[in-house]
């Protein structure tokens, strides 16, 4: 220590430069204990939120393709798609999805006609796994002109990302009238 003097005061002044060794070895100890206990909440926590932001994606895409009904007034469906112009089978919802314009000749026509793609979704990243049951699985749903369900049953929509935990996965129940409801539900 060195003491200075400032007017009538004296002032002590230590000559500390730095950390020592052991404070320093001690601090990276304790932040690789930190680390690796959040590494994994970090990995589930980021799961989590890919899992409930593809269920609010699909809700979103069920409610463009009921609002363009109600707005153009006529049919407009929602497929699960592979190629973005073209429907593909039951239980591909994963590989991407579109709402066209359907110009099938009757509201409950067992086949969808895609005459305009209106909105593409592309294939979510990672592992999503998509479920469309409308009394059985099912590769397209359909809007018409009041926003109801063309084929009369209803639907439901299951939702996650694996790896997900807890309740992030989502359940969308579309009734006939065509109003979503969304809820979590256990991965």
């Amino acid at each position: 220590m060195r003491c200075i003097q400032v007017g009538n005061t004296q002032l002590m002044r230590l000559n500390q430069r730095g950390f020592t060794l052991i404070e320093l070895m001690v601090t990276i100890a304790v932040l690789a204990i930190v680390v690796s206990i959040a590494a994994p909440n970090f990995a589930t926590m980021i799961n989590n939120n890919r899992s409930a932001a593809l269920g609010e994606e699909l809700a979103g895409a069920f409610n463009f393709a009921r609002s363009e009904a109600v707005k153009r007034g006529d049919r407009v469906s929602i497929c699960a798609s592979n190629d973005g112009a073209t429907c593909s089978a039951a239980g591909t919802w994963d590989q991407g999805w579109i709402v066209f314009s359907d110009s099938a000749t009757t509201d409950s026509a067992a086949a969808p006609v895609v005459s305009a793609v209106l909105r593409r979704w592309e294939a979510p990243q990672g592992d999503a796994a998509i479920a469309v049951t409308q009394a059985a699985a099912t590769n397209f749903v359909r809007y018409t002109q009041l926003g109801t369900l063309g084929r009369s049953s209803q639907v439901t929509v299951t939702s996650s990302v694996s790896g997900c935990k807890g309740n992030a996965a989502r359940t969308m129940t579309i009734g006939p009238a065509g109003l979503i409801n969304v809820a979590r539900s256990a991965c």
